[in-house]
C-alpha cells in the first residue's frame, strides 16, 4: 500500500530500500517559497539502528500491511519479555532491546497490543491510558505551591511520575502512555 508523507504518522511501519523502519518521530519544514519537505526519524526493525530519512511534499512511500493483535504482556526474565496472543494463544518473547520505549509501562497481565509480519513482532502498541497502584511518594504539605501541586512519586513498574499532592500510597492513578503524565 502507498502513502502520501504527509499521511504517515508515529508508529507506521514502512519498506525503504527493501528494510522495514518505524517511525519514532517526525516533523514538517518550509522554507519560504521552496517546497516543504518531511524529516522522519526512524528505528530499522531489524539492525535496530536509527536514521533520518527526509522527503518532499508529495513524495510517496510504501506502507507495509501489518496485523495488530489482542495480546497480554505475562512476565519477563532477565532481558526477555514474554507476551501471548489472545485469539491464538501463541507465545512471543521479545529481547528488552526491541522494546525499550514501552518497558517503564509494562505490568503483569496488562492487556495490549502487537503489530506482526509473518509470525515476527515488530512493535508492542501499549493502550493510551493505564492505572498503576502508586508505590512510593512522599507526603504531600498542606499549602505548598510552589511546585504547582505536584509530588514525584514511584509507580508499581518503577517508573517516576508527578502525581497530585493529595495522593498517597496505594492509591490508584492513570498513567497517559503517550505523554508519560498523569490524568
Amino acid at each position: 500500500m502507498k502513502l502520501d508523507v504527509s499521511e504517515i504518522k508515529k508508529n507506521t511501519i514502512l519498506e525503504i530500500d527493501g528494510q522495514l523502519f518505524k517511525v519514532v518521530d517526525f516533523s514538517f519544514m518550509q522554507m519560504q517559497q521552496r517546497q516543504g519537505s518531511y524529516s522522519f526519524k526512524m528505528k530499522n526493525l531489524v539492525t535496530g539502528s536509527v536514521q533520518t530519512f527526509v522527503y518532499k511534499s508529495g513524495s510517496v512511500i510504501e506502507k507495509w500491511d501489518v496485523a495488530t493483535n489482542n495480546a497480554i504482556y505475562l512476565y519477563h526474565s532477565w532481558d526477555t519479555y514474554s507476551f501471548m496472543e489472545n485469539d491464538s494463544g501463541e507465545m512471543y518473547d521479545l529481547d528488552k532491546s526491541a522494546i525499550e520505549d514501552v518497558l517503564p509501562y509494562l505490568k503483569e497481565n496488562l492487556e495490549l497490543f502487537l503489530m506482526t509480519y509473518k509470525g515476527q513482532v515488530l512493535n508492542v502498541l501499549l493502550p493510551n491510558t493505564i492505572s498503576y497502584t502508586i508505590t512510593t511518594t512522599v507526603p504531600g504539605i498542606k499549602g505548598d505551591r510552589a511546585k504547582t501541586g505536584k509530588k514525584p512519586a514511584t509507580i508499581e513498574t518503577g517508573m517516576e511520575v508527578m502525581i497530585p499532592l493529595h495522593k498517597v500510597e496505594g492509591d490508584t492513578i492513570t498513567v497517559n502512555t503517550i505523554t508519560g503524565e498523569t490524568v
